[in-house]
């Protein structure tokens, strides 16, 4: 036997029935022969992304800008792959409150390019940074050595023609002419140059000329020593001063392990 339902309370009844045991309304009307429901659809389904996307446009930003600064040492990235996240997380959960998932999106994707593209910049920059400071070194070094012979140079012809059988200081001689003003102030070129006044036992005139490196490993790491004997001299003193104990510079590039010859027939 069929069932039917009461269109007035809802009430289930049998078919046969002509009008419903609970509220006596007729029955005239099967239930079966009803049309059926409309589906009810949720009104909100297809709503709009929800107005709050501060996070998703902060996460888009710090992808372009990570993108465009190889991830700002992959801080930047590993950041915006965070607050990408988030954002996507807080758009799927809320979102009728949250929007922007498309720039969270975007965000994230360019975090990741730019985390990825640390790795070989990295690489390079190990390469070439120790490359570069080691060219800088030694083009300061040959500055000074240079500067040096400047100074020497200078105090022979200030000796001879215009210091009176005496030798001059930096400014005396930039006085003169003999060398340039920046050399005059002491620094050039990543050394610091100083010239000290001597005499002998004899109470003869001399000098010592010393340039050291301003900051040791960074702008150099030999200091150079000149006096009136015109023979330079270079050593690794940990950023201190060389002095006349120091080898000759000839004998740190040449070859001091040289034997002279010995076995020279004689000529007839």
């Amino acid at each position: 036997m069929k069932s039917t339902k009461c269109v007035e309370c809802g009430f289930v009844g049998w078919s046969d029935a002509e009008h419903c045991k609970a509220c006596g309304a007729p029955l005239s009307q099967r239930s079966h022969d009803l049309p059926p429901a409309a589906p009810v659809y949720n009104s909100n389904y297809n709503q709009q992304e929800g107005e709050k996307k501060g996070l998703a446009i902060f996460a888009l930003t710090l992808g372009i800008i990570s993108f465009l600064t190889f991830g700002l040492l992959g801080v930047g990235a590993i950041t915006g792959i965070i607050l990408s996240c988030i954002a996507m997380s807080r758009v799927k959960r809320d979102p009728w409150q949250y929007g922007g998932r498309g720039m969270a999106i975007a965000g994230l994707v360019l975090s990741i390019v730019s985390l990825v593209s640390v790795v070989p910049v990295g690489i390079i920059a190990a390469i070439a940074i120790p490359n570069l400071l080691a060219s800088r070194r030694a083009a300061n070094e040959g500055s000074a050595m240079h500067s040096l012979r400047t100074i020497s140079s200078a105090e022979m012809v200030y000796h001879s023609t215009r210091g009176n059988g005496k030798y001059g200081t930096l400014k005396e001689l930039a006085a003169e002419g003999l060398i340039d003003s920046t050399l005059a102030t002491g620094s050039k070129n990543g050394y610091n140059f100083t010239v000290e006044l001597t005499t002998d036992e004899m109470n003869y005139p001399g000098f010592a000329v010393v340039g050291v490196p301003i900051a040791y490993r960074s702008t150099g790491t030999r200091s150079f020593y000149i006096d009136e004997t015109t023979v330079m001299r270079a050593g690794d003193n940990a950023g201190g001063p060389s002095t006349k104990m120091d080898d000759p510079l000839e004998m740190t590039y040449g070859y001091p392990d040289r034997r002279r010859r010995t076995d020279y027939q004689p000529a007839y």
